[in-house]
């Protein structure tokens, strides 16, 4: 069986992803450098989180080949569960209220994905042959900085509350289903499913976050807290077939952890 070759990512796009790159790798340069001599004044932050991605997400990719000198298909559909998430992030203070920040978060899960295809006939056209079966055990891993600005409220004394948000840089790594296999026999007026082959792909795209923070401290320094902040983008990914497939990523994330305050 063979399958239509894959498009390549343009150059304008590897160029584009370049650039943000390069401005986000300077972002941190500066964060790092005011961080510096923040640390002097106790005006860094330290936050470090378990948790959990709530937010499930379904979505469908729909693959061509040629089989018998004739095009069939078939469409793959995958469904990702909620799963646990770590996030680190920290920042510096720019204002009485005010601080910027970045975060790390990373997300894996692995899921299924039922597959519905229709074989062409080897004698006849025009006489597809449906088959159905599913693929086990396909990986997700989602990864994001989150660049935020972020609001402290006047609250005073053990407590801290902020409310926070940015654009945030996702990458997806996702396994896709690539090929099915089918059995047959004489007359071929019908076929079974016997596997699916599958293959990993990545891609990235530019989203939000938003969210807030609350933490209880012990010492000025040392404290506990939890998390709440949704963040999203579109992420298109390079399918079997000669296009792109297009997944959510990210979500509603609940957690919480270490606060450190210096």
């Amino acid at each position: 069986m063979s399958t239509s070759p894959r498009s390549r990512p343009s150059l304008r796009t590897a160029t584009t992803w370049t650039q943000r790159a390069l401005t986000a790798a300077a972002l941190v340069a500066v964060l790092v450098s005011a961080g510096e001599a923040a640390a002097q004044d106790g005006r860094v932050f330290i936050d470090i989180n378990g948790g959990t991605q709530a937010t499930s997400t379904d979505f469908t990719d729909n693959v061509v080949f040629t089989e018998f000198v004739e095009e069939g298909d078939f469409d793959a559909t995958y469904g990702i569960d909620s799963g646990l998430v770590v996030d680190i992030s920290g920042g510096v203070a720019v204002g009485r209220r005010l601080a910027v920040g970045v975060g790390y978060s990373r997300f894996e899960k692995r899921n299924g994905a039922s597959v519905d295809a229709r074989i062409p006939h080897p004698f006849f056209f025009d006489r597809d042959r449906s088959i159905a079966g599913a693929a086990a055990n396909l990986a997700r891993t989602e990864t994001a900085v989150h660049v935020q600005l972020r609001w402290f409220a006047p609250l005073g004394g053990r407590v801290s509350v902020s409310l926070f948000g940015g654009p945030t840089f996702f990458r997806v790594t996702q396994g896709l289903v690539t090929t099915v296999d089918f059995s047959q026999s004489y007359p071929f007026d019908d076929a079974s499913f016997t596997s699916a082959s599958t293959g990993d792909r990545s891609g990235s795209a530019l989203g939000y976050n938003v969210g807030a923070d609350a933490g209880f401290f012990f010492s000025r320094n040392i404290g506990v807290g939890v998390l709440a902040r949704f963040a999203r983008a579109s992420v298109d990914l390079v399918s079997e077939a000669t296009g792109l497939v297009s997944i959510d990523s990210g979500g509603f994330h609940a957690g919480g952890g270490l606060r450190l305050r210096f």
